[in-house]
């Protein structure tokens, strides 16, 4: 007997009906009316016909009946809700099926089990909501299969497809035991939605737009967009700034999350403001992890913002065995932080080092022609000297025009390289450590010898402390080394 139909016999009081010739091979006709109102006879009937659903086995007795059986029977809430366990019971024959569903919070209890709300949304509506629970020895089970990706998939935001079973408890309602959580299938579909945005991407030809921006010769002003306090970002940091070379930068931070169903959006977020900024290169970091865990840069809106991204974007994701979308739309991408941060400083290296060559190679030309010029200069003077005087005299023209000349071209080049010279100094001016002092940085010396490593410290050790204007002592209460987090 369905549901349905139990619903459409007792609203209005009366029985499901069956063929008129059924009911004459039986004997039933029509119902007399007997001076009785055909209504209370209905409700016998029904009461009667849904005793077998709610009492098949015939239990409830008129101890249980709060009126006679010829008036309606009323039936308490715990009986309804034994009713529906074992209608549950015989529908799933106690198997676990499997589920799709979307976690919306997720608690962990002082025992180890893992309560879980459960939804199902679609178009921003939900169509459905349900609790979960995954025993402390099954969730123990589970957390090993999912290795690495245990953090990342049983967390509030996250689709997972798992195996329960349905458990129905008269106070609390339907639940599920969760028993098993499928994670080929998940990566399964996090590698089809990478699949479909870069077939979307292929399609705008956006892969390589971010690529063609011309990268400025110096890289100095930094925005880093990433997640503080994770080891990616750390990294990127300690290498950036910590230079062998003593290269300054200039590095804003722009905040965000960079896993979980929020990272895409705050990503995008952050990459306008960071872009808003007129910074030399966008940098994009994260610190490795599963296929999963980078799930978030495969979203077609974030990959379309870097795409976008009017300068260019270098992305440090930290994944070594693959690729995400958001590496292969940036304008350069690095396997790690650290990588990303030693190619900027090899970069500033690299470009110090043409600077400078460029500086001594102008030099040198305009001395040589400075030499050249005298030299010929001189030469002209001793063959004046062995002339008549006819020729002296138009020789002393003719050179007194060359030398205005040489003098004059002279001059220009030698102006020319003294404002490139200039150009280049006020360029090697801006990497001079002093510089860098002025930006807000010290030098920290212990026994007159530079502190390039916090371990090589103790506490209480005198630090003499060097700014811009002036210098500190300072004593060392505590020492943190990068090992130590």
């Amino acid at each position: 007997m369905d549901l349905d139909s139990t619903r459409r016999g007792t609203i209005r009081g009366g029985r499901p009906r069956r063929p008129r010739a059924e009911q004459r091979q039986s004997g039933e006709g029509p119902t007399p009316r007997m001076g009785s109102p055909r209504r209370a006879c209905g409700v016998v009937r029904v009461e009667r016909w849904a005793s077998h659903i709610l009492d098949p086995g015939g239990a409830l007795n008129a101890e249980t009946h709060v009126s006679q059986p010829t008036e309606k029977t009323i039936y308490t809430l715990s009986q309804l809700g034994e009713s529906l366990k074992r209608t549950l019971e015989r529908v799933t024959e106690g198997r676990a099926l499997w589920f799709k569903a979307e976690i919306s919070k997720l608690t962990t209890g002082p025992t180890g089990h893992v309560y879980l709300d459960l939804v199902e949304e679609k178009d921003g509506r939900r169509l459905a909501v349900m609790r979960g629970t995954l025993w402390r020895g099954q969730a123990d089970v589970v957390k090993a299969k999912l290795g690495d990706n245990a953090d990342q998939i049983l967390q509030a935001g996250s689709e997972i497809v798992f195996s329960g079973r349905v458990n129905y408890h008269a106070v609390f309602g339907v639940s599920l035991v969760i028993e098993d959580i499928d994670l080929d299938a998940m990566v399964g579909e996090a590698e089809r939605r990478k699949q479909a945005t870069l077939a979307t991407l292929k399609k705008e030809g956006a892969l390589a737009t971010n690529g063609l921006l011309s990268m400025p010769r110096l890289l100095q002003r930094i925005a880093l967009v990433g997640s503080p306090g994770t080891s990616g970002f750390r990294d990127f940091g300690v290498h950036l700034l910590r230079n062998e070379w003593g290269l300054g930068f200039e590095v804003e931070v722009f905040s965000t999350s960079v896993q979980g169903k929020q990272a895409p959006a705050e990503i995008v977020a952050a990459l306008k403001a960071a872009a808003d900024s007129s910074p030399d290169v966008v940098v994009l970091v994260r610190g490795g992890g599963s296929a999963l865990d980078l799930d978030a840069f495969n979203d077609l809106e974030l990959c379309r913002a870097i795409s976008r991204c009017p300068i260019p974007v270098l992305t440090g994701i930290g994944h070594e065995s693959d690729l995400s979308v958001a590496d292969l739309v940036a304008h350069t991408q690095f396997k790690t932080p650290t990588a990303v941060a030693d190619g900027l400083v090899d970069k500033m290296v690299q470009e110090q080092s043409l600077l400078l060559e460029w500086t001594g190679q102008m030099s040198r030309h305009t001395h040589q022609r400075l030499a050249w010029e005298r030299e010929r200069l001189a030469h002209l003077t001793q063959t004046m000297r062995l002339q008549p005087d006819q020729m002296l005299q138009a020789k002393a023209v003719q050179l007194g025009h060359l030398r205005e000349r040489t003098l004059s071209l002279a001059q220009q080049a030698l102006e020319r390289q003294t404002q490139r010279i200039g150009q280049l100094h006020q360029t090697v001016d801006a990497l001079k450590p002093d510089n860098t002092l002025a930006r807000g940085f010290s030098i920290a010396r212990h026994q007159g010898k530079a502190v390039k490593d916090a371990a090589l410290l103790s506490k209480d050790d005198v630090v003499e402390l060097q700014f811009h204007q002036g210098r500190a002592t300072a004593v060392v209460t505590s020492v943190t080394s990068n090992q130590d987090g």
